[in-house]
């Protein structure tokens, strides 16, 4: 399996005084073959005789990307991008720029075609919102007073003359702002906006420490965010036109833990909607999940073997080992025991070298990550006793469907009155869109934000559960 990495052009500008240059334009192209590859564009223009530009690299996320340096050399180019320490090398071919990408030691064969624009790579989102809308929007602000941070978001009604059932939507891992906007995707707004042309309003908001909203995002855990969950229904219950026995929950991924923690004790909340949310240990979450993506890019089944391994040792050390030069000492004796056993070319292969240590404590030794894999979403499932809604894609890589939903089957109980279900959609991935694989480099390219089956089952199942009441 071939290593793919982040493109970085070395484009050799021919800039002549009085000419366009012959690098401007639109070059995109793919690099890799398969799953693995990545689709890369590079927005070229001159000005004063230099050359700028963006970088789109949409499987990885990468959007609009400026912090380019480009140098030329008649009829070469290169592109440098100091930040991932990369570049793109290139010699100009009629309408083509022919080279390779060069990152951490590794070099791929690149080739991009010159392209107009009404042909190039964009990326068209038909499901995103587009005022005006049918409804009424309010931007709102509201208190965590444990926290003494405001939060703001975005509440919409079906209008003000009446009292109606209200959601909340938390959002998954990550500093996220009220959309949950992700890739110019913006799932939070369509769903929104389908729930509240149906009738039920809801209040998306920025995460703390995100957007308008105050606070640390970094030094927050996911019970500082179910805090700040609570928050916002503490708030909702102080209008006028919100039915408080009408009021409910949707979370996405973490947020879809999140739910189920206030599921267990809120009891202002009349029902939750999990989706795609975790029911086993998080620790064994993220060693399925690394697992199964894995599996999704070809990886050996050694080397999958290695890493659940590994990750589940270095999990139960990042828990239970609070002294940091003790926890260093520990998992870099885990980390050389278990690489002992790999080739050279497969250390080299996974990135298995002596920095690897530092950068997986960098990211897992923090506040955040401790708390998430101490976290047994089981302990709360058990205990609710209102409406509650599991849903998953079939094809999330993120949260693997089956072993998650099979938890929820298990600790689920059922109480006369009240609707304890769940499903999987077939050929969702984790952003519940139509897919291919269910890899995050499919993301990008999909223009489906949401499946719209996924938002009528939703808003029936949340109108079933009210109905009881309104008989």
């Amino acid at each position: 399996m071939k290593k793919i990495f982040i493109i970085s052009m070395l484009f050799v500008f021919a800039l002549q005084t009085n000419a366009q240059s012959p690098f401007a334009g639109i070059w995109q192209g793919l690099m890799g073959e398969g799953s693995k590859s990545l689709f890369v564009v590079f927005r070229i223009s001159e000005m004063d005789n230099n050359l700028t530009g963006t970088m789109d690299v949409p499987q990885q996320m990468i959007l609009d990307y400026k912090n380019l340096k480009f140098r030329t050399n008649n009829d070469s180019l290169i592109i440098d991008i100091p930040a991932f320490k990369a570049s793109f090398k290139a010699i100009l071919d009629k309408d083509s720029l022919r080279g390779s990408w060069h990152q951490s030691g590794h070099e791929n064969p690149l080739v991009l075609g010159l392209t107009p624009e009404e042909k190039a790579f964009s990326m068209n989102r038909p499901q995103t919102p587009k005022a005006p809308y049918p409804y009424i929007t309010k931007e709102v602000t509201f208190t965590n007073k444990k926290a003494k941070i405001q939060l703001a978001g975005t509440l919409s009604i079906p209008d003000t003359t009446k009292v109606w059932p209200v959601v909340v939507l938390v959002s998954g891992s990550g500093p996220q702002d009220r959309n949950e906007a992700l890739i110019r995707h913006e799932p939070f707004h369509v769903i929104a906006d389908y729930f509240t042309r149906n009738g039920i309003a809801v209040l998306r908001y920025d995460d703390r420490g995100v957007g308008k909203s105050e606070g640390n995002f970094p030094a927050a855990t996911t019970l500082d965010f179910s805090s700040d969950a609570a928050s916002a229904v503490a708030y909702l219950k102080t209008l006028p036109y919100i039915n408080k026995k009408e009021m409910g929950m949707v979370g996405h991924s973490e947020g879809g833990i999140i739910v189920l923690m206030q599921a267990a004790e809120n009891k202002s909340l009349r029902f939750v909607i999990s989706m795609a949310g975790v029911s086993v240990p998080c620790s064994q979450l993220l060693v399925m999940q690394n697992d199964a993506l894995l599996e999704g890019y070809g990886a050996p089944e050694e080397m999958r073997e290695f890493f659940v391994n590994f990750n589940s040792a270095l999990y139960t050390l990042i828990q239970i080992e609070e002294n940091p030069e003790q926890l260093r000492e520990k998992v870099t004796a885990l980390f050389n025991e278990s690489v002992a056993g790999l080739s050279d070319e497969q250390k080299k292969e996974f990135g298995l070298n002596d920095q690897y240590v530092t950068s997986q404590l960098m990211q897992l030794n923090t506040p955040w990550f401790r708390y998430f894999l101490s976290i047994i979403p089981t302990n709360y499932i058990k205990k609710i006793k209102i409406n509650t809604l599991a849903i998953n894609g079939s094809k999330d890589k993120q949260v693997p469907a089956e072993e998650n939903m099979e938890a929820f089957k298990n600790y689920f109980v059922q109480r006369p009155g009240t609707y304890m279900d769940n499903h999987i959609f077939p050929d969702l991935n984790h952003l519940f869109q139509p897919c291919t694989t269910g890899l995050p480099a499919e993301y990008a390219m999909i223009e489906t934000t949401i499946d719209p089956y996924v938002l009528e089952y939703m808003t029936n199942w949340i109108k079933k559960v009210l109905e009881p009441s309104r008989k």
